[in-house]
């Protein structure tokens, strides 16, 4: 029998609706299951139980009005900890911020509010978002692997059922990277989408708050609750197609899966993948960018230049409290020459200008590839450096593959297309600025053709 806390977003969703289930047996299962998980993946920051049980008695009481008060009704979920949420712990997984407790919610934690969501608690993340150290959350696929990018601790939650959904935060990838190596759906909407007040940026003009999920249609769902109303109804509801449209067209440039030194184990995954694809109706169009190798380095400038605003003054009185990693980051984008911004900033503008350009000719909806160029590696053996390692089992690997997305603003989905070594593969779309619904359809189409995303890590 299938308990609550295994529900989906968009499952759950209906038994509520349909008086099968309420938001309170909903969020008491979850909390059984995050109680039963926690010790084991650490996933979990703060969980605010008594605010959790009181908001779900609200949204049983607006139920028993006929009132839902949208598409996210008595679901629980995780914010990442960077994101605001009113008196709830703000402190970025940082020292220098112990004790910081948020005095308003962010605008997307509104939204989510205002669409009836549950905010269960703060899920845990590397220091600022920057990457750096070894977070106690557990890859629940192999404890001794890598669990993700920043937003590592909301990918856990996911993935081991303590949260249908929650909130991560994108700067090069890290949404989509633990959705990646935990066998999950992420979203890194195109920029602007999503509002972004309220934040601990990274960077302000690269940072995107996205949806982690088990499914596609749960991704959707839980993205129009993020929005804000004028937002929302321009986009209307997405409803997601049963067949692929006619015609769909995808891009694909094995060549940059070799300058990302994509494992051959990943590749044949992925190439599977395509076939499925093609089977659904969907045309491979082999394409050549090799502009896409100046993404990085622009975006590093880009970021690093940009972290120096936001932790300057933190920074002077709690330098000691930061760790040497995230704190030589931030330095080092102190020294980034303002030329060298300024040019990254006009390479921001050629690569947007030169993808619309390379999609249109192509005809394509999106950009296919790989999310990661290999499987989770073993975090001892994982470097963490930006500058001085590219290798597979790389950050800088990484953030080659995810970041066009972030410096274009264009969206980037990742979803689970198969297993290597044991371990959940992505496959990544890149889309057309405000183009989400199309790649959401097609990821939902090959998600209802696999069972990939049905696939979870051994019960704890």
């Amino acid at each position: 029998m299938t308990e609550a806390w295994e529900l989906g977003i968009t499952e759950a969703s209906g038994l509520l609706r349909r008086g099968e289930l309420s938001a309170a047996e909903l969020v008491e299962s979850v909390i059984g299951r995050l109680e039963a998980t926690e010790d084991s993946v650490h996933a979990w920051v703060h969980v605010d139980r008594l605010g959790a049980r009181n908001a779900a008695r609200a949204a049983d009481d607006s139920v028993a009005r006929g009132e839902f008060l949208g598409p996210l009704h008595g679901i629980p979920l995780g914010v990442k900890d960077v994101i605001g949420v009113r008196g709830m712990p703000a402190e970025g997984g940082s020292l220098a911020l112990r004790g910081r407790v948020a005095s308003d919610d962010a605008g997307v934690v509104r939204h989510l509010r205002r669409n009836g969501a549950v905010i269960l608690g703060k899920t845990v993340t590397h220091e600022f978002a920057f990457g750096q150290g070894t977070p106690p959350s557990k890859n629940p696929w192999g404890a001794e692997r890598y669990a993700g990018g920043s937003s590592i601790g909301s990918g856990v939650a996911v993935a081991v059922g303590s949260a249908p959904g929650a909130l991560g935060t994108d700067t090069g990838g890290s949404v989509r990277n633990p959705a990646s190596v935990n066998g999950l759906v992420g979203l890194k909407a195109t920029a602007g989408l999503v509002d972004g007040s309220g934040v601990l940026n990274v960077s302000h003009t690269l940072d995107h708050i996205g949806p982690i999920t088990r499914s596609v249609s749960d991704c959707a769902v839980l993205l129009q609750g993020m929005l804000e109303p004028a937002t929302a109804a321009r986009l209307q509801e997405m409803v997601l197609p049963e067949a692929m449209p006619a015609p769909t067209r995808v891009a694909v440039d094995r060549g940059a899966w070799a300058e990302w030194e994509v494992t051959p184990e990943v590749a044949a995954v992925l190439e599977q993948a395509l076939m499925v694809l093609q089977g659904l109706g969907v045309e491979l169009v082999e394409v050549s960018l090799p502009e896409l190798k100046m993404a990085l380095p622009a975006s590093l400038a880009i970021a690093l230049s940009e972290s120096v605003e936001h932790h300057r003054e933190l920074l002077a009185g709690s330098a000691d409290k930061y760790l040497r990693g995230t704190r030589v980051m931030i330095e080092t984008g102190a020294l980034v020459p303002r030329e060298d911004v300024q040019l990254a900033h006009q390479v921001r503008s050629y690569l947007r200008a030169s993808l619309r350009t390379a999609m249109d000719n192509a005809g394509v909806q999106a950009l296919v590839s790989p999310t990661l160029p290999s499987i989770a590696p073993i975090e001892a053996d994982m470097s963490h450096s930006l500058t001085g390692s590219t290798g597979k089992d790389s950050l800088s690997s990484a953030l080659m593959m995810l970041s066009p997305a972030n410096l274009t603003g264009m969206p980037g989905l990742s979803i689970p297309c198969g297993f290597a070594g044991g371990q959940p593969v992505g496959m990544h779309f890149l889309g057309r600025e405000f183009a989400e619904a199309d790649l959401l359809g097609i990821a939902h189409v090959y998600e209802k053709h696999t069972s990939w995303h049905a696939k979870v890590p051994v019960r704890r």
